[in-house]
């Protein structure tokens, strides 16, 4: 076999005995609709005419009563299960039921904190839609990006509902004026996890002071009942440390069915340390894993995006470990596999197609472009604020597109049909794997995950199946042959291997980095750094994780 044909095949990959665990089952819809529940008849049909939800899914029918109700909780439920309206709903039940009717210059009433800008976004427009019977409760947003005298302003002409990232929020508590917290009557903390994950642990504790410290002067009778909601799809030890200290006599939901054959009512928080060491992740997803050499992850992945192109328009989303890697492999994919120029800005353009079949011996790889028209975006902490709305406005709205992006858009975001969640580097934490994998098989769709692991690496899939995560082996062969079979239809050639394609292609990109002084420095700023971790946006390690080292192509 010749030297090049054989760097592309893996003969024999380390066979991976896992425990056959049965996977953690949660139960998505419920049978309560809901023009069941004990909520406003304006919210009913706003719910059915705007959101156009009929079904209420199991979280949201065992915590919307519960808050309603006026308890604190604690709520954790797989990704993708509707964990925000359980509790927005409440909050907004709560709030225009308050008499005299709240205004403007009432000033804050609740704050929710999340732990990145675009799930603050994202909230932001799910509680405008629910307020639209109760215009005068007003919402807002503040997550950086903007000027802080702008955020002031918005903040002194007065909002009721505040959902903010903590670093900003914090900033404004030291530095504006105008920010009341005497009349704050909800607290939530959505993603709790991620927002210790991050780092965020002192911010949020002084979130909470502040809060707190809003009530000290007033009489007992004056004194606002501050109700408490943490969520989190997984609970870390610091999760339940966080709950023991904001939390007053909560009730714990969890609609996992270990939890549900025990007590078909709400839990209590004394379940939390057995449940926390099992996860779920919804059951239409199909997870596999791939065994790929380092040097051959960069045209494997690219014959992946192919085949699944080729089989029907499709999104990807592709999780790599710092930002310095999503920018190397996204200009350098926008050249090779639409043969575009790289460097035009966030996402390709598909207009702009630079044909140059005279070099790099593209005329004898391809007689067509292998991506025509297709998309490429990115997605990293270290971009604007006006960047990233624009790439998550823009990918989410996309029938076919690929998102490179870091852990940023791992959390609460909520993208519709997501066809394939890859994760060209694994995660370092196990929370990271079950929110990366949870971007795809939103609200009861099918969605597939393909994590890519180096032969040295197995012992991470064998944690995952002691996790109680279902995961299968897809031999990575077989993506560059099938990837093979595409190009010898595209080129009417028979006679040339399937794995030939994908050198040609592995040439292209060598060719094209070792030209464009740019990507060159690109690589290897992206080779210097991942050593560190220096740039990731989840570089955060708990005592349940397991350190994975992999070497960038």
């Amino acid at each position: 076999m010749d030297l090049m044909l054989s760097n592309f095949i893996i003969d024999d990959p380390p066979k991976i005995e896992l425990p056959q665990l049965p996977p953690v089952q949660e139960k998505l819809f419920s049978q309560q609709s809901f023009a069941e529940l004990d909520i406003h008849p304006h919210s009913k049909k706003n719910i059915d005419d705007v959101l156009n939800f009929k079904q209420l899914t199991m979280v949201q029918s065992k915590a919307i009563p519960l808050l309603l109700n006026g308890n604190d909780a604690l709520i954790r439920a797989q990704t993708g299960s509707g964990k925000t309206l359980a509790y927005a709903l409440p909050l907004v039940e709560s709030l225009h039921q308050v008499r005299p009717q709240i205004s403007r210059s009432d000033g804050v009433r609740a704050v929710i904190i999340v732990p990145t800008r675009e799930l603050a976004v994202q909230t932001y427009e799910l509680v405008q839609k629910l307020l639209k019977p109760f215009t005068w409760i007003v919402p807002g947003y503040l997550t950086g990006g903007e000027k802080r005298k702008t955020e002031k302003a918005r903040l002194r002409t007065g909002l009721n509902i505040l959902i903010a990232t903590p670093g900003r929020f914090c900033d404004h508590i030291r530095n504006t004026e105008s920010l009341k917290l005497a009349g704050i009557q909800w607290l939530i903390l959505d993603e709790a996890d991620r927002l210790l994950e991050l780092g965020y642990e002192k911010d949020v504790k002084e979130i909470i002071d502040a809060i707190h410290n809003g009530q000290e002067g007033k009489d007992e009778n004056e004194r606002t009942k501050i109700q408490t909601v943490l969520l989190s799809a997984t609970l870390t030890t610091s999760v339940k440390e966080l709950a023991g200290l904001t939390l007053h006599e909560p009730v714990f939901v969890e609609t996992s069915e270990i939890v549900l054959n025990e007590s078909p009512t709400a839990s209590s928080a004394d379940q939390l340390l057995n449940v926390a060491e099992c996860v779920s992740i919804p059951g239409t997803v199909k997870q596999r894993y791939a065994i790929i050499q380092p040097k051959l992850r960069l045209a494997t992945l690219s014959a992946l995006i192919v085949n699944e192109q080729r089989k029907k328009p499709s999104k990807l989303l592709i999780f790599m470990a710092t930002q310095d890697l999503v920018d190397f492999h996204c200009n350098v994919m926008i050249e090779v596999l639409t043969l575009q120029k790289f460097g035009k800005g966030i996402e390709n353009d598909a207009s702009d197609v630079e044909q140059d079949n005279d070099a790099d011996g593209q005329e004898d790889f391809a007689k067509n472009v292998l991506l025509p028209g297709l998309k490429f975006y990115k997605l990293h902490g270290r971009m604007t604020q006006i960047e990233r709305s624009s790439v998550f406005q823009s990918f989410r709205k996309s029938t076919a597109a690929v998102l490179i992006c870091t852990d940023v858009a791992a959390r609460g975001i909520d993208i519709p049909l997501v066809d394939l969640v890859v994760q060209y580097h694994a995660p370092q934490i196990l929370a990271d794997y079950v929110h990366r994998v949870g971007r795809t098989a939103r609200a009861g769709e099918s969605g597939k995950a393909l994590l890519f692991i180096e032969p040295s690496e197995t012992d991470f899939v064998k944690y995952l199946a002691n996790k109680h995560i279902r995961i299968q082996e897809q031999d990575a062969n077989s993506i560059i042959r099938c990837f093979g079979q595409h190009m010898n239809k595209d080129n009417n050639c028979n006679s040339a291997s399937k794995e030939q394609w994908a050198i040609e292609l592995q040439h292209r990109y060598e060719q094209l980095i070792n030209k464009e002084t740019e990507l060159f420095d690109s690589a290897r700023k992206a080779l210097e750094r991942f050593g560190g971790r220096e740039d990731s946006d989840s570089n955060k390690q708990d005592p349940g994780s397991i350190p994975i080292r992999t070497v960038p192509p």
